[in-house]
């Protein structure tokens, strides 16, 4: 029996963690539910499941397939990796959201598809100018301005 095998996803139990993976290289036998392996699961705890399709790694027990793991996915010639760039960690997400860290450029880039929430039980405090549509919050000016109580009007664009 072999302990490490290659397979692909075939069904997932999100509620469980789980998944059955279908070994090709055995006529298509198909796992019983195989725990997937994250990267914490008591106090600090990361959540991953593979997609149906999704090629995988698995490690059984010597005892058979009935005792095993997802250790996680691996690339192939049909799903290839999404950079070519060691120094970059990136995640790309289904509906187009990607969210990127560049080791060389010291930068994080969240590219969103929908709505970015922070949520925070204080203060959100931001080291450096803030750019919003092109507009600085730093270096934005008014104009309009005038003395006393009145207020002014909406930034003046650049900036």
């Amino acid at each position: 029996m072999d302990l490490i095998r290659v397979g692909q996803i075939s069904s997932v139990n999100p509620e469980k963690c789980t998944a059955r993976v279908m070994f090709q290289d055995k006529s298509d036998v198909v796992s019983y539910d195989l725990p997937v392996m994250v990267r914490g699961s008591l106090n600090n705890k990361d959540y991953w499941i593979p997609a149906p399709g999704e090629q995988v790694i698995c490690l059984f027990l010597s005892s058979g397939v009935a005792q095993g793991f997802v250790l996680g996915s691996i690339y192939s010639e049909k799903d290839k990796p999404p950079v070519k760039d060691s120094n970059k960690r990136h995640i790309s997400f289904s509906d187009g959201t990607k969210i990127e860290y560049d080791a060389a450029t010291h930068t994080l880039t969240v590219n969103a598809t929908g709505p970015v929430n922070i949520v925070a039980a204080g203060n959100v405090n931001v080291t450096g100018d803030v750019i919003a549509d092109g507009i600085s919050l730093k270096k934005h000016i008014h104009d309009g301005v005038m003395g006393g109580s009145s207020s002014t009007n909406p930034p003046v664009g650049g900036g």
